[in-house]
């Protein structure tokens, strides 16, 4: 089984400023299987069960091989957090009965709990400390002279449109070294 980690970083909605983290288990038999998505994050969502596995059977009912691919999942992803895919949900889909009554029946009790889970997201014990051994996206602290490091190296990049190696001792990766590993 392979296992690929990702972070989920929304910007509007309910869960608005909430830095998600989950894992993508893809199955040796992919593609004639579905993979799973588990959430490592604390969730509270109606297609997201009490293991914070993500119900894609919703968007993906029967899988097809050579239709349904990976990138098409972590688009799911993103999009079970928007309005019009929450307004769509019928109780039958839910896998999270409790968040799916509290949606529908008593809105503004569904909104704070969600804004809960995003702000409990973005704790520092969630983002520096919470993370699986094998997880290899990892969150560290900056400090003003690094955060302004950064910046003027990656704004000097954008400007002059030259390759910038972001990098520090610290965390033992570079821009280059991952857009190299992307390329192979």
């Amino acid at each position: 089984m392979n296992q690929w980690f990702g972070t989920l970083f929304l910007h509007k909605g309910y869960y608005r400023d909430a830095v998600f983290k989950f894992q993508l288990l893809i199955p040796p038999d992919y593609p004639d299987r579905r993979p799973t998505v588990q959430f490592l994050s604390d969730m509270f969502h109606p297609l997201i069960d009490n293991h914070g596995q993500l119900a894609l059977q919703y968007q993906f009912p029967q899988w097809r091989p050579h239709k349904d691919y990976l990138f098409h999942v972590l688009h799911f992803v993103k999009a079970v957090f928007k309005k019009c895919v929450l307004d769509s949900i019928v109780e039958k889909q839910a896998v999270n009965k409790e968040a799916y009554r509290m949606y529908r029946q008593e809105n503004k009790i569904f909104a704070k709990l969600a804004q809960q889970r995003a702000q409990l997201s973005i704790t520092d014990s969630n983002l520096y400390d919470n993370y699986p051994a094998n997880n290899t996206i990892k969150f560290s602290r900056l400090n003003e002279e690094e955060f302004g490091e950064i910046k003027q190296k990656m704004m000097a990049s954008a400007s002059t449109g030259a390759s910038t190696t972001f990098s520090s001792d610290k965390r033992g990766v570079s821009l280059e070294s991952l857009t190299s590993r992307l390329a192979d």
